[in-house]
């Protein structure tokens, strides 16, 4: 089944700078390379070209105190192995999944031996199947979500859970994938809350939303994502101030979710907040509308079984999720063991291994019929077209209802590319944007997003890319890059 044959990769690089400063956690992001891996492959004796992007972002991979362009290097390094051992792997026609499951442990061997962290060589693993994916059902002119149903990939569930054996991903996923996903507006520790806030601190002036009052106004935003930094006053202060806002537009008509960003020590530290909230009169309305907790213990200690019974009080009292600690494919089933409620959604973790985790939840949920264990989706602000329609296929295909959205915050819509794909965006694309400029932007209708035309042949995008703005990722410098470290 889909026997592949390798013939070449590029990794090309360009720089693209935020409209507004993104703080979450330690981070501050105001500009990164944005990647594009194109893959060229045969595919039972068809040439296909598939593609994969993402930001290679600062201080979420890894939170060593490691400089900038060192964790860069890392990333690339990341892709550079899963090329070569996907390449070495592919040099006569074999199946994916076989080839997917030997560089898997391959990557594992790497991480261990390079000292690069698993959770960076998993993004560098899933640049090479996400750009696989999209080739495999390119070639079999479906889309995604029907090559997954269909498993046209062979994916086999038990080979890596044996909870899972004898279980196709059909049996879990919904019939067919989402056509809207309601967009959950990140909430950055440095972004304004009114338009008071705007004004008085840096403002740009750009025309677009720079505050969340002015975002929930003008895209009638039902979901949101608060970053918290574990500063107890500070928190309590700017989540009643979320909260007067959202009363205000929404009466109790919103929901929110809280990103712990792996800013806590301990369990006993995010309790405070939890009792503190809980007592908090202004804070009532969100603390009932709050879904859930992400990943608020460092990684180091995070999945310590040291702190199981603490997890196991806060997952009483709100689900609690892992996100930046599920750097490989058994760390979901430890989290569970330890009494987290769920896990995350990242495109730049691997959509096979989101597929098998929902595998997991479900069987959690007793085949679905219940919900007391979770998956989000989650963002590392994918941007369009390639990572973010992508990431929203994904999305889609899981039937996860609302997704963490940022890209539409901290970019001026797709103005890092080129005007004339952003007018092929629009053409092949004409729910998912709108005009912005002589370009195009995300459109958030009544703060859904429409995705109905991302199921096209590949992986959610139905044109290719235009390269002429990429640079080969081996001539690329930091320096060109323009920030501080």
């Amino acid at each position: 089944m889909n026997a592949l044959e390798y013939i070449n990769a590029g990794l090309y690089l360009r720089n693209a700078h935020t409209r507004m400063p993104f703080r979450f956690g330690s981070t501050v992001l105001l500009g990164c390379p944005q990647n594009v891996l194109k893959l060229d492959v045969v595919i039972e004796g068809t040439p296909v070209t598939g593609y994969s992007a993402e930001c290679l972002i600062p201080g979420w991979f890894d939170k060593r105190p490691r400089g900038y362009e060192l964790q860069i290097q890392d990333q690339i390094a990341a892709i550079e192995h899963a090329r070569s051992a996907f390449a070495s792997r592919m040099c006569h026609p074999r199946p994916f999944f076989s080839i997917w499951l030997e560089v898997y442990e391959a990557t594992k061997q790497f991480s261990a031996e390079s000292g690069i962290p698993m959770l960076v060589c998993s993004f560098g693993f899933s640049m090479m199947e996400r750009a696989l994916l999209d080739a495999i059902a390119r070639r079999h002119e479906i889309s995604f979500g029907e090559a997954i149903r269909q498993n046209i990939y062979g994916i086999d569930p038990g080979a890596i859970h044996d909870e899972l054996s004898g279980y196709q991903p059909s049996d879990w996923l919904p019939a067919k994938p989402l056509s809207q996903i309601a967009l959950r507006h990140t909430i950055g520790l440095l972004d304004p809350l009114t338009r008071e806030d705007a004004a008085n601190g840096d403002p740009i002036n750009d025309g677009l939303p720079e505050s969340l009052e002015e975002y929930v106004e003008r895209s009638s935003l039902h979901f949101l994502k608060i970053k918290l930094r574990n500063d107890l006053e500070a928190d309590l202060e700017r989540l009643t101030g979320i909260a007067e806002i959202m009363r205000r537009q929404r009466g109790e008509d919103y929901s929110v979710t809280m990103d712990g960003n792996e800013q806590y020590n301990s369990p006993e530290e995010l309790m405070e907040l939890y009792e503190r909230v809980q007592s908090t009169p202004a804070l009532s309305t969100l603390w009932a509308r709050t879904l859930s907790m992400e990943q608020p213990i460092n990684r180091m200690q995070a999945l310590n079984h040291d702190v199981s019974d603490g997890i196991r009080a806060l997952a009483a009292i709100k689900p609690i999720i892992i996100d930046e600690s599920d750097a490989s494919m058994d760390s979901y089933p430890q989290a569970l063991a330890m009494g987290y409620t769920g896990t995350s959604s990242k495109s730049c973790k691997g959509p096979i291994k989101s597929v098998l985790n929902a595998g997991l939840t479900w069987l959690r949920n007793d085949k679905g019929t219940n919900v007391d264990y979770i998956m989000t989706a989650e963002d590392l602000t994918t941007v369009g077209m390639i990572a973010l329609q992508g990431d929203l296929s994904l999305v889609a295909t899981l039937g996860i209802e609302h997704i963490e959205r940022n890209g539409h915050h901290y970019y001026r819509g797709l103005s890092y590319l080129p005007e004339g794909e952003q007018q092929r965006i629009l053409e092949a694309h004409p729910d998912l944007y709108h005009t912005l400029d002589d370009g195009a932007a995300v459109n958030i209708d009544s703060g859904v997003l429409d995705i109905e035309s991302l199921q096209c042949p590949g992986y959610g995008f139905d044109i290719e890319p235009d390269l002429s703005s990429y640079i080969p990722a081996d001539k690329w410098e930091f320096n060109s890059l323009g920030i501080d470290q």
